[in-house]
């Protein structure tokens, strides 16, 4: 028996040409989806298509956000700026060791007389003397003590004690939110470089690039700078050449130079070059365009420092950057690591040099901050000037780091 098969034209079309079965049916398809729906199938074909797209970018959204550090941190980016209060007598310090470990328990007997002295009282973390390897204790416990820090309400000012090492393994750890809700002060440099740009970064808090506990010696440079920034609430106002004769070098020669000649004006960003290198690449990695970058290291090699430079380059931080500022680099000259050195390695002034001096910006070469014998505290998130000319140098601190 044979099987009957549908004709392959089924009716006419409206000029008497023959229309194909399936074209008819799939018409008349459309026509019902239309009078339902108002779209015709073309239409509804592309809402599916535009609802996949959307579907799959909320996927990616979602994967994004599973990559992220599951702490309730905000977004990387910049955020609205925001101040602690200045410190009064009588307000409470938090002492943590988020870094390396304290060397003996006396380490910390002088900062307890120094506080006392500025009357301020103190807490310190419940594993401040604990060692773990290169670190103050686990990571566990340095990161409980410093978010502790945070949500205790008698305390003003979170103070590492010290830098070294292990500060950048505690980043995905840190509270930000509990942060950006409770402001307070955060001072340190070195290894804490890390701290102090991740936070500023994450939440818009004016972190401080200065001395830790320990690093006071009354009367000095750094005392009057220290004290100025955390315990005023006024512009620190133009870091000057006087006041660092008179504070410091007396019979010194100056010793701020001008790599390339410029006038700048931005929000002020920076640290450790290694922990500024460190970061590239990750969440907490430094951003620059349009701030005055501040720079500074110790016991690098010139040719360290070139390594470090040139990958900030190529990264295009110091392009984007709107003026630079150099430190004093301690004691990072050829041989200085202790490693062999190149036999022809240039000196730290010409890798300055080379790398700075055809950036369109101006830069400054140094200034005393950081791993300085004594040295100014700078306020990261507030806007600052700097101008390199022919009439000298001029490094202006013009908003003021606290409330």
């Amino acid at each position: 028996m044979e099987l009957s098969q549908n004709p392959p034209f089924s009716s006419s079309g409206p000029n008497g040409e023959r229309v194909p079965r399936r074209d008819l049916l799939s018409g008349i398809a459309s026509a019902l989806m239309v009078g339902i729906t108002g779209k015709t199938a073309d239409a509804k074909s592309q809402d599916k298509m535009s609802n996949k797209t959307e579907n799959r970018e909320k996927q990616k959204k979602h994967d994004a956000r599973e990559l992220e550090p599951q702490n309730g941190s905000p977004s990387i980016g910049s955020q609205p700026i925001i101040k602690a209060k200045h410190l009064v007598k009588g307000d409470t310090v938090g002492i943590v060791a988020p870094a390396s470990p304290l060397e003996n328990e006396s380490e910390i007997d002088y900062t307890y007389q120094w506080l006392k002295k500025i009357g301020l009282k103190y807490k310190v973390g419940k594993h401040l003397f604990d060692s773990y390897s290169d670190f103050a204790g686990s990571d566990e416990n340095r990161i409980a003590d410093f978010n502790a820090m945070w949500a205790d309400p008698e305390v003003k000012a979170v103070m590492p004690m010290r830098g070294g090492n292990g500060a950048a393994r505690l980043l995905n750890g840190i509270d930000y939110d509990l942060i950006a809700k409770n402001p307070k002060i955060i001072v340190g440099y070195s290894d804490i470089t890390s701290f102090l740009i991740a936070i500023h970064q994450k939440t818009g808090l004016v972190t401080f690039h200065g001395p830790m506990m320990g690093g006071f010696f009354e009367g000095s440079y750094t005392y009057h700078n220290y004290l100025k920034a955390v315990m005023g609430n006024k512009p620190l106002g133009l870091i000057t050449d006087k006041e660092e004769k008179e504070l410091w070098n007396p019979e010194g020669p100056p010793t701020r130079h001008i790599i390339a000649k410029g006038k700048a004006r931005g929000r002020l960003t920076g640290g450790c070059m290694t922990l500024i290198r460190q970061l590239m690449g990750t969440p907490y990695e430094i951003e620059t365009e349009g701030k005055i970058l501040f720079l500074e290291d110790l016991d690098a090699e010139p040719h360290e420092i070139d390594r470090m430079l040139y990958q900030l380059h190529l990264a295009g931080k110091l392009q984007k950057a709107a003026g630079i500022v150099v430190g004093e680099c301690t004691n990072c000259r050829p041989g200085s690591s202790g490693r062999n050195s190149f036999p022809l390695n240039f000196s730290l002034d010409r890798i300055l040099e080379e790398r700075l001096r055809d950036l369109g910006i101006p830069v400054i070469y140094g200034l005393r901050f950081g791993h300085s014998k004594e040295k100014f505290t700078i306020p990261l998130g507030v806007m600052a000037s700097l101008e390199a000319t022919d009439s000298g140098v001029r490094f202006k601190i013009e908003e003021s780091a606290t409330l």
